[in-house]
């Protein structure tokens, strides 16, 4: 005790209790240092949060953009079945379905298009786009059925491929094809414009041009590669064409397309609807080069054909063309010219030439005179009959006729 203090302000406990605080404030800094001092080890030891990168793929999705009877959809990883609509889009492993009589037309992202015909199961494997190198790529299956495509004109990189059970179809780009699976896997594939690889599971390769196809057996073997008919270039009606009938359901439409040298038949094919789900006409194994349509409603009408080879193979339809039908009063039909130059008898040979209007139909005598797409008619029919006159109809495309009896010159 200091001198200077008061004995009675001294007390025991009072000098106990400072020593006890200063030993425990001590004590908790001390703490707070060595903690802080872990916490600082720990972090610096702790690994660095992982950063979240972008996919480097991403889907491009695809949808319906024609949809005519009844089509179907599965989505991936599920049991039921849905019916199709425009407004559903498509992803990754979603199978689509068309049953008998429907067509289905589907967009992809990389702006390929596939219409898919009756009776096809298909399946949307990929449709995908790399954000780095912007690669696209396409995948589609087909387990049977049939389906025509046409791959984009990309301004990037891409492929697509086409797999059935047999083959794996890989088109470049601005290629149009059709491909065709049986129940059994075998497949037909053919290359309408631009080019393309076939890869069959037996590991044969066979490179595709424009009009070229094969055909792959069910055990994967590849046959011979064939040459395609090349598209016929239809003329008459023309497209767009409105044509008026005072009485439709009488009138005679001719349907007119230009020759294909390796053409031996030809496929036309008629309907209300672009897609020829159900067509009006689908005639097969014709010969001639135009086609008469007769009772045919007012409406409008599509209408394509293919050329077929001597050995059965089918080229493309190529561009279709549309032309109306049109009820007209009797009083705006007029009827088509009809100018005779020539109409001499050599023999039993009587050559007939002239002009009438382009897509009018000309007879002689009944007999059918073929007429150019120009409107002009050249031709050597055989004369039987001991008449000097014949008579020339042309009747055009507005239903209206113009005729003429005209005198044989008969030469040596």
């Amino acid at each position: 005790m200091s001198p200077k203090e008061n004995p009675s302000d001294w007390r025991p406990d009072r000098i106990e209790w400072f020593t006890v605080s200063y030993r425990s404030l001590g004590l908790v800094a001390g703490a707070i240092v060595v903690a802080a001092a872990l916490a600082w080890w720990f972090f610096l030891r702790a690994p660095s949060a992982p950063t979240t990168t972008p996919p480097q793929t991403v889907s491009i999705g695809a949808r319906f953009t024609l949809i005519e009877g009844s089509v179907e959809v599965k989505r991936a990883g599920e049991l039921d079945w849905l019916t199709a609509s425009i407004a559903m889009p498509l992803r990754q492993n979603d199978l689509v379905r068309t049953r008998a009589g429907a067509t289905a037309q589907i967009v992809l992202g990389a702006g390929d298009v596939v219409n898919l015909r009756p009776e096809t199961l298909f399946t949307i494997v990929e449709s995908s786009q790399n954000t780095v190198s912007r690669q696209q790529r396409v995948a589609l299956s087909i387990t049977t059925g049939e389906a025509n495509f046409q791959t984009g004109a990309r301004s990037v990189p891409g492929e697509t491929t086409i797999t059935t059970p047999t083959v794996r179809t890989t088109a470049d780009r601005e290629t149009s094809g059709n491909i065709q699976v049986d129940d059994s896997g075998e497949t037909g594939v053919r290359i309408f414009n631009g080019s393309g690889r076939a890869e069959t599971k037996t590991g044969q390769r066979i490179d595709l041009r424009s009009n070229e196809g094969v055909r792959i057996e069910a055990d994967g073997t590849a046959g011979e590669k064939s040459s395609l008919p090349t598209i016929p270039v239809l003329t008459a009606p023309p497209n767009e064409t409105e044509v008026s009938y005072p009485d439709p359901s009488r009138a005679i439409t001719l349907l007119m397309w230009n020759p294909v040298t390796a053409a031996s038949s030809y496929r036309i094919m008629v309907d209300f609807s672009q897609s020829f789900a159900r067509p009006l006409y689908d005639r097969q194994g014709f010969k001639a080069t135009q086609m008469e349509l007769r009772g045919l409603e007012t409406g409008s009408y599509y209408w394509r054909v293919a050329a077929v080879d001597e050995g059965g193979d089918e080229g493309g339809f190529g561009g279709l063309y549309r032309f109306t039908l049109l009820k007209a009063p009797a009083s705006a039909a007029s009827p088509p010219p009809l100018q005779v130059e020539t109409l001499e008898l050599r023999g039993n040979i009587l050559h007939v030439r002239g002009r009438t209007a382009p897509g009018a139909t000309l007879t002689l005598d009944g007999v059918r005179i073929e007429v150019q797409p120009d409107g002009t008619f050249n031709e050597f029919v055989a004369f039987e009959s001991d008449a000097n006159t014949v008579l020339l109809r042309s009747t055009g495309l507005n239903g209206a006729a113009a005729q003429q009896r005209r005198p044989i010159v008969v030469t040596n």
